[in-house]
C-alpha cells in the first residue's frame, strides 16, 4: 500500500503562544478534511516573530524561519510545503533552499481566479495591504487584470480570534469591488479571513466567485504532487554553498 504524502503547511507566526495549540489543530484540521485521502497534513508554527505579517518588517522577520522550518520538514521526509501567508513571504528563497514542491497561497490563489473572470478584487485585512500587493503583483506578472484591493478594516489577528463584524465587513467591501471596481472575481487576501471558511456563502450572497488562497494553495500543492512537478531548477537555483557567519 502507497503511504500518504505529507504536505506541510508553514504557518508564518509563533501562533501557539499567540491564539493557542487549539487554532493550529483547529487548521490542520480543517486542511484535512479538505484534503484527499492520500495526503496527510501537518501545521508548523515559528518560535519567533510578530503574530501576524502586515508589513515588510514583519515579512521580513519571519523569513529565515520559513527556510529554516521547510528546509527542516524536507529532510524529514515531507512531500511539499506551503507558505501560509497570503502575501508568500520569503517564497523565492525557499524555493532555492528546497527541492520540493513550495506553493504561495496569494500566487495559487490568483492564478485561479484568472481561470473563472476577467478581472478579479483582493479582499485585504487593512486598506495598507494594496501599497505592498500591487509592487509584488506587478513583479509576477499578475497585475494588468487587478481591478482593485480592498480593505475590510479588520486586522489580522482579529479576523483571527473572530468575535467581531468581519463577515458583515467582507460582504460590503466585496459588494464595493464588483459594483465599483469592476472586478468579477474576488479573492480573500489573509489566510485568517480564509480560514473563516466563508467562500462559498459569500460566492451565494456576491453572486460572484470567491477564491480561498487557503484551499487554492493546498490542491495547488496536490495537483503538482499528482504530476510529478516542481519548481524549477533554472528559475530557482540552489544557493552558491557558503559558511554563515553568525
Amino acid at each position: 500500500m502507497e503511504s500518504r504524502r505529507r504536505i506541510v503547511y508553514q504557518l508564518v507566526a509563533p501562533m501557539e503562544k499567540t491564539l493557542g495549540i487549539a487554532e493550529m489543530e483547529r487548521r490542520r484540521d480543517y486542511l484535512q478534511r479538505h484534503a484527499a485521502a492520500s495526503t496527510e497534513i501537518a501545521v508548523q508554527s515559528v518560535p519567533s516573530g510578530y503574530p501576524s505579517i502586515e508589513s515588510e518588517r514583519d515579512a521580513v522577520v519571519v523569513a529565515p524561519h520559513l527556510v529554516d522550518g521547510l528546509r527542516k520538514a524536507e529532510s524529514e521526509g515531507a512531500s511539499a510545503g506551503i507558505v501560509g501567508c497570503f502575501s508568500d513571504p520569503a517564497l523565492d528563497a525557499v524555493r532555492e533552499t528546497v527541492k520540493m514542491p513550495i506553493v504561495g497561497p496569494g500566487q495559487s490563489a490568483i492564478m485561479l481566479a484568472l481561470q473563472l473572470g476577467e478581472r478579479y478584487s483582493i479582499l485585504s485585512p487593512l486598506d495598507s495591504g494594496a501599497k505592498r500587493a500591487i509592487p509584488r503583483l506587478r513583479g509576477q506578472g499578475l497585475a494588468e487584470r487587478l481591478a482593485s484591493v480592498r480593505g475590510v478594516g479588520v486586522s489580522v489577528v482579529d479576523l483571527a480570534r473572530g468575535g467581531n463584524e468581519a463577515w458583515d465587513r467582507i460582504v460590503a467591501t466585496g459588494r464595493r469591488c464588483i459594483d465599483e471596481d469592476g472586478a468579477d472575481v474576488l479573492v480573500m487576501g489573509c489566510m485568517s479571513m480564509a480560514f473563516m471558511g466563508v467562500e462559498r456563502e459569500l460566492s451565494q450572497r456576491l453572486s460572484a466567485p470567491v477564491v480561498s488562497p487557503v484551499l487554492a494553495a493546498l490542491k495547488t500543492a496536490e495537483t503538482l504532487l499528482d504530476l510529478g512537478l516542481a519548481h524549477s531548477r533554472t528559475a530557482w537555483p540552489s544557493p552558491p554553498d557558503k559558511t554563515y557567519v553568525a
